[in-house]
């Protein structure tokens, strides 16, 4: 696939390949930004412009792109110079997010739009901060995990303490018998709240750094 062909690892031979590349990218950096826009537009049916504008630079910002990059396993199918290589190319920020481009720009050429669209989607479900406009973390949680693994989250009461009239309840949030969330709260309901706000904080591509079709390890 000419998107995970670095134009680092071509010769003035194959300038073809490498304007394939940028041209992939040019559409990626174009597609990714749409269906990122798309995915605001409906997850957070109250957000102001500037808000929804916020979230958005931080969904296609370069950061965000290479680690999405490396969730998806990119860096070890990328193609590159030997220079590149012995610098740690693969870790380069400049470089994941460009190749993830890329690969968004040739998988909508290839149809696949669809699969786009979940992956904003997710993205956007999974983004750290303003939760709050985003709907109940509890569907939130539900609609990324039905993404991801095919299977909707659990929820488990660890205890209760505190006085009658001031209990606080322990819950985790479990998938595939994994724990991905813990909270706490006056009642059952906030405290499930509380985890799934937690397990989607955990899913944030800012630290996740393991394969999207991985389950985290059981605890």
């Amino acid at each position: 696939m000419v998107a995970l062909i670095h134009p680092s690892s071509t010769d003035h031979m194959q300038e073809d390949v490498r304007l394939r590349y940028h041209r992939l990218e040019f559409l990626g950096d174009a597609v990714w930004s749409l269906f990122v826009t798309d995915a605001l537009m409906e997850l957070c049916p109250s957000a102001s412009e500037g808000e929804l504008t916020r979230r958005r630079a931080r969904l296609i910002s370069a950061h965000a792109l290479a680690q999405l990059a490396k969730v998806h396993g990119l860096p070890s199918l990328l193609a590159l110079s030997q220079g590149e290589e012995t610098t740690g190319g693969r870790q380069k920020v400049s470089i994941l997010s460009s190749a993830f481009e890329a690969v968004i720009g040739a998988i909508y050429l290839d149809g696949g739009a669809e699969a786009i669209r979940r992956l904003a989607r997710e993205a956007c479900l999974s983004q750290p901060g303003d939760n709050e406009l985003v709907r109940d973390p509890k569907t939130a949680l539900q609609e990324l995990t039905q993404s991801r693994f095919r299977t909707a989250p659990r929820y488990r009461i660890l205890g209760r303490k505190g006085p009658p009239h001031a209990p606080m309840f322990e819950v985790v949030v479990t998938v595939g018998g994994s724990v991905i969330g813990q909270g706490s709260g006056p009642s059952k309901q906030e405290a499930e709240r509380a985890a799934a706000t937690a397990a989607l904080a955990a899913f944030s591509p800012s630290v996740t750094t393991t394969s999207s079709s991985d389950i985290p390890s059981h605890h």
